[in-house]
């Protein structure tokens, strides 16, 4: 009895996690998602500056983030760190597993601690190649992933650090769906590709206009219309849909 009130609590509380994942949602809507699939999932707790992959790792299991962020990095032999993605509400960590040979070519880092939602890799490599409705949406999404790493090229490249922090701040905003955010300012000069002085900065800046503010590994949202008046063209290509 004790056994089955257990699994009850665990499928509850799946089926009311899920919602918060769109890709998942979608993919639990699908019947040849509801038997393996769906049973085999578990939502684990992730914490800031958790490595989930590291680059060249096989890829045994895929997060789907639910209040979590998860930045996808490029680290060169200098130590120096580029986020070339973005993961969290919209979709999923570890694509790579149905798509490229079952290794992560980039770091999986928490940058946003919460909760995900994790299955076996070769579970959802079944759905993929069994399910042409999955197939489509997980397509969809790394549609949707490279979009976001072509568009993040153009930024960093083009755009000002001002321009950039309030691009990645909006798009933090939009996944992790509170105004309150434990980021330093060392962790958005490493997702930005900025020095720390030239954050501190643009950071200063966006308190002085009262869109943020700073203080001790926090920061607060203060006005989001504030920060969507400095913030580059990219934005309106990543922006998430209902954000």
């Amino acid at each position: 009895m004790r056994t089955n009130l257990k699994l009850y609590e665990r499928e509850a509380e799946l089926s009311e996690r899920s919602q918060q994942n769109h890709l998942l949602e979608k993919l639990l809507a699908l019947r040849s998602a509801r038997d393996d699939f769906a049973a085999s999932l578990t939502v684990v707790s992730v914490h800031i500056n958790q490595v989930l992959y590291q680059e060249g790792d096989d890829i045994q299991y895929v997060y789907f983030p639910l209040d979590a962020v998860v930045s996808v990095l490029g680290i060169t032999d200098d130590g120096t760190t580029v986020e070339t993605a973005m993961v969290g509400c919209e979709g999923l960590l570890g694509i790579s597993a149905i798509l490229n040979g079952g290794h992560h070519k980039r770091w999986g880092w928490v940058t946003i601690d919460g909760k995900a939602a994790r299955v076996d890799a070769k579970l959802l490599e079944k759905l993929f190649l069994e399910d042409e409705a999955a197939l489509r949406l997980l397509l969809g999404y790394y549609r949707s992933l490279m979009t976001q790493v072509t568009q993040r090229c153009i930024c960093n490249t083009r755009h000002t650090i001002l321009e950039r922090l309030s691009c990645w701040l909006l798009m933090i905003h939009d996944r992790a769906g509170s105004d309150d955010l434990r980021i330093t300012q060392e962790m958005m000069a490493s997702r930005v590709s900025a020095r720390r002085a030239g954050i501190t900065v643009a950071a200063g800046a966006l308190q002085e206009m009262g869109a943020i503010e700073c203080r001790r590994g926090k920061l607060q949202i203060l006005n989001r219309e504030a920060l969507e008046t400095v913030v580059c063209e990219c934005y309106s290509a990543l922006r998430l849909s209902g954000a």
